[in-house]
């Protein structure tokens, strides 16, 4: 019988009851083997008598005699019972309607009966639990019940609004209204009165546990109101809230003032709520609490709330008074609360000390404020508050003040644009490397480190670099082994920016150093050493050449010593790692005897049974592989059959499904975090997926190294086309994480590549078919509603790779065509969901807060606009003819001044795809767009005048230009002269990057229409090379210094001067982009032979007039150029 009777009274039911917390009790107890007896008994009878066995459940649960584990154990299980309801087979749905009925009222009478707090809260958990799931209200219906559950809120209401009542009964009805407010909010609204008669009692009744949850409901009620009205009907309760608060806080329990913290943290409801009481009610409070001698957890938890507001609302919080200024002070005092025993810290070291976690807390929150008010164009605002803190604390004896001086300086380097205070924080931490405080001298490095990374140019520039090094070079002699350990890492980063002619000096030096320690046979030490070796050969390429002969055996001794040792897995890999850049210093001939013993290595070390999940040598090894592959290029190829498969298994990593099995399977060990993801599946649930960090590492590794195996070899790979596609598609259902996707399109765009390069024509037709056939499709669901917009951004993108990589002749007319307009309708659906979006924020006067909606939107509208451009590369006689007339009329409405700058910018790039792809084919329709577009070259805003500029140079090539070429040129002129004049600042760099691509413009107008521009000629060579090199846009600068080496070579007076007078200047353009992300291999190999050309004696001349790094630079191309002759 399916039915259930949960009074139970018969005696057979009084048996069960005893007989199921007999099984309770086995369940709970210590042996092993009873216990899996007695879960499989419940199991069993859950499974086949669900009546009985609720019933039993519910008998023992209101026996009050039986054992308070027993019942609490009874009330987990009843839960269950009572969970996944819609899932077919569940054990309600065997229930039937009656026995529906019975449950819930016998779950409301427990609980109002139930004296024992802890089986109350669980009993209250299975109520909300079950209304979670059986209350399902339109978004804006107002019932002023539920009807599924009738009984349940006037229940609930009258045990809260009954003093009589246990405390804490009336704060468990609070509790579980709050729980199940998200699915029945409406009601609350409905009963609108009575709902703020309830809140404002009970946040000031007398008991504090009956506030703490009024508190928590508040919060959540606020949260869930997204209409504004809706809210605004309760702000006559916000001093209430804050007086409760207080209360919480002084004479509540952790738990509760905790409790209620968490609900407060900010989002955009609740700031937009509390925004005009911030400062008067929640600030003073949050302050106490957070400075005060409460635990550290609460204190945590109240900074917490107070950095949750900027980042749901930066521009807001902005406004307040006093705010920033209150965080920070928070924070700074956070950033001294350090541990006083020096010789306890430094006994640890970094990666497995003990977490300060005040300091810790301090630190991050001072970075969180940071990026958000960054974002809302606010930063100055925080970093104007906090120079004075700095100025005190970096002239401070106190260590700590200190500590924390130099720890600001690495959390705010990321958003400092102003070079001063750029050059006063390096000088400053510079300082303190020096300090006579270890942790001084450690937070110095870890500052250094951060600079590194967000100010390389000035920090590695060649009047610092020579003041840094030697200090890094006593840095590996400091007698604390944290602070060199924070020194090594430091050079890490930093090594990997500075040029090779400035550390070349420091490379004997810091070798015997490093030499020293190798040999240390301690793990750690030569992890780090081996690290900071790695970063020197990779700076210093064939300069490191000279130490392979003695690293080499070393590095093959410890390989050959940790191979087996689960212990030493991270010092295996990054042995891995430094053989792969000894490899590169020395190149293909020099590493070719060494080579096959490595790669045995690698593949034995992979393949080494019961490792952990997040094994560091896979990681290792690919990266390895990878250099390794660049470097010998076809003479890796023997290689290839061996590690590829091992590789390729990695593709099979995918995200489970999190149910009880997976969470038994999914342990990942030790410090391996779990991501997780909610998708939508084809029956409409939602279904969490997981995936352990170390995984997506994996496969994301795998993927990156086949690339480069693909990349590297070219036709070479035909062979394993097939055998790499077959394994690759899998990925293109990755849901996890759309870098991941993309990166395995881009892959396959490269296997059309090999393909067709390797003339292998069915081949590649059977790739880019399967592709389309598999994400075409997608783009419809551009059209849907609850769409992925960064999962169809990703489809997009590999769409345009796929069909970039594979050439011409690949489409037919109709399948052109068919993409085409998916592309325009997914463009046109996503502007009408931005427009809905802005009507929302029509009344919100911080609605620019929420743009990252935003944002998203305009990123997939240029996908398929770039998806267009790659319809437009290979078929442009058939776009040209079937659907160049379904486009011209959008890029003739969208290029307007009068429509918004994101739709212009979409303008802008189909006309440069147009420009390039279908050249003179498009010179009748330039009328409609390109004096347009001529015009944004000087538009105030760079998004709109670097395009701009870009599309100007290619419709330069056009010999129809010449008429608009002597205007043109005198505007780009102003452009370049404008831009270049500015200061040196992160902020800039977007307009010279424009000026990059005006540069290019320029130089296309004099190669192709120099008769039109003679009169200007001279002036436009001019400002053309005083403003190179080129700063900021890489491709541009290939092209722009690839033209100023023909140039050279030429003799181009204009160029090179009278008697060769600008000779100095442009071999410093060319001496600074030599194999350079600025040059081509080409370009780079035509300097060296320039160089050759001039002669030692004019080189000498020409030297004198470069600086240091340059002529060091100079003699070393003069030295490859003789080699490679």
């Amino acid at each position: 019988c399916c039915c259930c009777c949960c009074c139970c009274c018969c005696a057979s039911g009084a048996n069960m009851a005893d007989e199921l917390a007999q099984t309770l009790q086995q369940i709970l107890g210590t042996d092993n083997e009873v216990r899996k007896v007695a879960e499989k008994r419940y199991s069993d009878a859950r499974a086949q008598n669900p009546g009985p066995t609720v019933a039993a459940l519910f008998q023992v649960l209101s026996e009050p005699q039986r054992p308070d584990g027993v019942r609490e154990q009874a009330a987990v299980l009843l839960r269950q019972c009572m969970g996944k309801l819609r899932e077919e087979g569940s054990t309600w749905s065997k229930l039937g309607e009656q026995a529906h009925g019975e449950c819930k009222a016998k779950l409301l009478q427990l609980m109002e009966g139930e004296v024992v707090p802890k089986v109350r809260r669980l009993v209250a958990a299975v109520v909300q639990g079950l209304g979670n799931q059986l209350i399902d209200i339109e978004q804006n219906a107002r019932p002023t019940n539920i009807d599924i559950w009738p009984e349940m809120m006037p229940t609930l209401m009258r045990i809260i609004m009954d003093g009589s009542k246990d405390a804490g009964l009336r704060a468990d009805a609070l509790w579980t209204v709050k729980e199940m407010l998200t699915c029945m909010w409406q009601v609350m609204v409905a009963n609108g009165q009575q709902t703020l008669m309830v809140l404002k009692t009970c946040l000031g009744d007398v008991a504090v546990g009956v506030r703490c949850s009024a508190a928590g409901l508040f919060c959540e009620m606020i949260d869930n109101l997204e209409d504004k009205l809706e809210r605004d009907a309760f702000t006559g309760l916000i001093q209430d809230f804050c007086l409760a608060l207080e209360a919480i806080a002084s004479t509540g329990s952790q738990e509760q003032i905790n409790s209620v913290l968490q609900a407060m943290e900010g989002t955009n409801n609740s700031v937009e709520f509390f925004k005009d009481r911030v400062a008067s009610d929640l600030m003073p409070r949050l302050s106490t609490i957070a400075t005060s001698p409460a635990q550290s957890d609460t204190r945590r938890l109240a900074l917490e709330v107070l950095i949750s507001f900027a980042e749901a609302k930066p521009k807001t919080m902005a406004k307040v008074p006093g705010y920033v200024e209150l965080i920070l002070d928070v924070c700074v005092r956070f950033l001294m609360e350090l541990d006083d025993d020096l010789d306890n810290w430094g006994d640890q070291d970094d990666d497995e000390a003990e977490d300060e976690e005040q300091y810790t807390a301090g630190k991050e929150v001072v970075d969180r404020l940071c990026r958000c008010m960054n974002k809302a164009e606010q930063f100055p605002k925080v970093l104007e508050t906090l120079k004075p803190v700095l100025a005190n604390f970096l002239q401070s004896q106190d260590w700590k003040q200190a500590v924390a001086g130099i720890t600001i300086i690495s959390q705010i380097a990321e958003y400092v644009d102003e070079e001063v205070m750029v050059v006063q924080m390096v000088n400053g931490v510079q300082a303190f490397l020096k300090a006579a405080h270890p942790r001084i001298r450690h937070a110095a490095w870890m500052a250094l480190a951060q600079l590194s990374e967000d100010h390389d140019e000035y920090v590695t520039s060649e009047t610092v670099a020579p003041q840094l090094l030697p200090l890094f070079l006593a840095g590996l002699d400091d007698p604390h082994s944290r602070v060199v350990t924070r020194c090594m890492e430091a050079f890490q980063l930093y090594g990997q920016e500075v040029e090779r002619e400035l550390l070349e000096p420091f490379l004997q030096p810091m070798m015997e150093k490093l030499g020293v320690k190798l040999q240390s046979g301690k793990t750690a030490v030569q992890q780090q050493t081996i690290t900071y070796i790695a970063v020197l050969a990779g700076q210093v390429e064939d300069s490191f050449a000279v130490y392979y002969a003695p690293l080499m055996p070393v590095l093959k001794q410890i390989i050959q010593a940790v191979l087996q040792k689960p212990e030493e897995r991270t010092l295996l890999g990054k042995a891995f790692e430094c053989v792969s850049l000894l490899a590169k210093a020395i190149g293909t001939a020099g590493f070719r005897a060494d080579a096959e013993i490595i790669m045995q290595a690698m593949v034995q070390a992979v393949q080494t049974p019961n490792q952990a999940s997040n094994d560091p040598v896979k990681e290792y090894m690919m990266q390895a592989s990878s250099r390794i592959c660049w470097t010998m290029k076809a003479d890796f190829l023997p290689f290839v059959p061996h590690i590829l498969p091992g590789i390729l298994e990695k593709f099979q990593l995918a995200p489970k499904e999190l149910n009880d099995q997976t969470r038994k399977n999914l342990d990942g060990g030790e410090g391996d975090e779990l991501n997780m993801t909610l998708i939508q599946g084809t029956d409409g649930e939602v279904k969490v997926l997981v995936m352990s960090t170390s995984e997506m590492e994996d496969l994301q590794n795998a993927i990156e190294c086949v690339h480069t195996f693909v990349e590297e070899l070219g036709k070479l790979y035909v062979p394993f086309v097939a055998q790499t596609a077959q394994a690759l598609l899998p990925v293109f259902d990755f849901s996890m994480a759309e870098h991941i996707r993309d990166l395995a399109f881009e892959t396959w765009g490269e296997l059309c590549k090999v393909a067709r390069e390797g003339g292998q024509p069915d081949v590649l037709t059977q790739l880019v078919q399967e592709f389309l056939k598999r994400v075409v499709p997608k783009l419809e669901e551009a059209t849907g509603n609850g769409i992925d917009l960064e999962a169809l951004k990703t489809q997009a993108d590999g769409i345009s790779a796929c069909l970039k990589a594979a050439g011409p002749g690949i489409l037919t007319a109709q399948q052109l065509q068919h993409i085409g307009e998916l592309c325009l309708n997914a463009m046109d659906v996503s502007t009408k969901r931005e427009e809905v979006e802005a009507q929302k924020k029509k009344d919100d006067d911080e609605g620019a807060d929420d743009d990252d909606d935003e944002t998203d939107e305009a990123a997939f509208q240029i996908a398929c606009c770039e998806v267009i451009g790659a319809l437009m590369r290979h078929h442009q006689d058939i776009f040209v003819a079937t659907f160049l007339p379904r486009c011209m009329p959008i890029v003739q409405q969208l290029v307007q001044p009068s429509m918004p700058e994101s739709k212009r910018k979409i303008a802008i790039f189909f006309a440069c795809d147009m420009l390039q792809h279908l050249e003179t084919r498009i010179t009748a329709q330039w009328p409609q767009f390109l004096p347009q577009v001529i015009a944004d070259i000087v538009n105030p805003s760079t998004d709109i005048r670097q395009p701009a500029c870009y599309a100007v140079a290619l419709a330069a090539k056009n010999p129809a230009f010449a008429q608009f070429a002597m205007e043109t040129s005198q505007t780009l002129m102003k452009v370049v002269t404008d831009a270049r004049a500015r200061a040196k600042k992160k902020s800039e760099r977007p307009a010279q990057a424009a000026a990059d691509n005006a540069l290019s413009a320029i130089a296309e107008i004099l190669l192709h229409h120099q008769p039109t521009v003679a009169a200007l000629e001279a002036q436009l060579w001019s400002v053309w090379l005083q403003a190179l090199p080129c700063q900021e846009d890489e491709e541009e600068g290939k092209k722009n210094h690839g033209v100023l080496l023909q140039m050279v070579q030429a003799e181009k007076r204009e160029i090179v001067g009278e008697g060769g007078a600008n000779l100095p200047q442009v071999f410093s353009i060319l001496v600074d982009v030599y194999k350079s992300d600025m040059a081509t291999e080409e370009t780079s190999k035509g300097i060296g032979q320039l160089v050759l050309k001039v002669g030692e004696a004019r080189l000498e001349q020409l030297a004198q007039q470069l600086k240091e790094k340059q002529k060091k630079k100079l003699l070393r191309i003069h030295r490859e150029a003789q080699q490679a002759s």
